[in-house]
């Protein structure tokens, strides 16, 4: 995933900053390849300074996106449209998640798809409103691999 975006131009200042400095992660981002309109909305939708932190945040979470099978193009849609996940954790938020999503019956690609589809997912509570959700579905009769289709 790196690999190929190391060889894309680094970009020193950035207008629309306070001081026209980019931010690490500003930085990096714009290393893999996205562009200044891209990474000012994704700022714009992060609700302030755009500073993930790259070894803990950005790096792992694109990793994570690829491995379940997103491509650089629906990695960069999803940060795009829902920055906000780099505020979550890995661990407690989005591998969970995608656990629960597996358990339902989808595979790696239908996972990816819904998460693509859908990035709001991952900001949900388990315990509070997926499996609740679910299991109120299930009380009107679908089963728990119908709940699975239909978010696809």
């Amino acid at each position: 995933w790196e690999t190929s975006c190391e060889k894309m131009p680094r970009v020193q200042r950035r207008s629309g900053s306070v001081d026209g400095a980019c931010t690490p992660a500003e930085e990096y981002m714009s290393s893999l390849g996205y562009s200044e309109a891209e990474i000012n909305k994704a700022k714009s939708r992060y609700g302030q300074r755009f500073s993930p932190d790259v070894t803990s945040k950005i790096k792992p979470f694109c990793r994570f996106f690829s491995d379940l099978g997103m491509n650089d193009v629906e990695i960069c849609k999803l940060v795009m449209n829902y920055p906000m996940v780099f505020r979550w954790s890995l661990e407690t938020n989005l591998k969970p998640v995608v656990k629960w999503l597996s358990a339902m019956g989808m595979n790696d690609m239908q996972v990816a798809k819904t998460i693509g589809k859908f990035p709001t997912l991952l900001g949900f509570s388990l315990e509070e409103n997926l499996k609740p959700t679910v299991q109120w579905l299930v009380a009107l009769g679908m089963s728990e691999t119908q709940v699975g289709k239909a978010i696809l």
